[in-house]
């Protein structure tokens, strides 16, 4: 049999090959994992670049700077996020259950994954002048995601002409803040070792009575 050699030119046009055709969501893994490993301080364009196996000139094709960066990162989050709710609400029947179904969603989908809901959503509050500084395009390509994340609840609400007193996208965004409040509590007793009395089941369940019982009140 006759053993084959490979040209070291042809492994060097090979290996640029693979970097080139490195996609962005390969990039913003690289991120997440240096982020988490090490803190915000430790994402650094060589630092990703580096965890991606790429060149630094390779990563500037896809983001410009850090900043740039880790925004898609926590950014995609949301987006992702807000489909998910999209899609769990669009097939309920009534506004009351559209908040159920926001609550489920969030609770469910960040319960298994808190670096994920960390990132999204403490990230920017605890890293300081460091973190998530948006900028007014960022902030125009965010206000998109609320209505995915919120639009339908609230029309669903409004459709019913419930007499609730809280207007219906108010009301579908304290069903999500509520879904978050539960999680940063979650999140921080479990770091500490003392998990929460009551399964996630049972917290979800309450929640979406709560609210339900609420949008619902004559």
């Amino acid at each position: 049999m006759v053993k084959t050699t490979t040209d070291p030119a042809d492994a060097r046009r090979a290996r640029r090959q693979r970097s080139r055709e490195r996609s962005r969501e390969d990039i913003l893994a690289a991120a997440r994992s240096v982020l988490l490993r090490h803190g915000i301080a430790a994402v650094t364009l060589e630092a990703v670049a580096r965890e991606a196996g790429m060149s630094k000139t390779g990563l500037y094709y896809y983001f410009a700077s850090k900043e740039a960066l880790v925004f898609d990162l926590v950014c995609g989050i949301w987006e992702s996020q807000a489909q998910r709710v999209q899609d769990a609400v669009a097939p309920v029947a009534s506004g009351p259950e559209a908040l159920a179904a926001i609550i489920r969603t969030i609770v469910e989908d960040f319960a298994p994954h808190m670096d994920d809901f960390r990132l999204a959503y403490l990230f920017g509050q605890v890293s300081g002048s460091s973190g998530l500084q948006l900028s007014s395009e960022q902030f125009e390509r965010i206000r998109p995601i609320n209505d995915i994340l919120l639009g339908d609840a609230a029309r669903k609400l409004a459709e019913a002409n419930l007499p609730g007193l809280v207007e219906p996208r108010l009301f579908a965004f304290l069903a999500f803040a509520s879904a978050l409040g539960l999680l940063t509590m979650k999140g921080l007793v479990e770091s500490q070792g003392d998990p929460l009395l009551y399964s996630d089941e049972q917290l979800i369940g309450a929640l979406s009575t709560i609210f339900i019982a609420a949008a619902s009140k004559r």
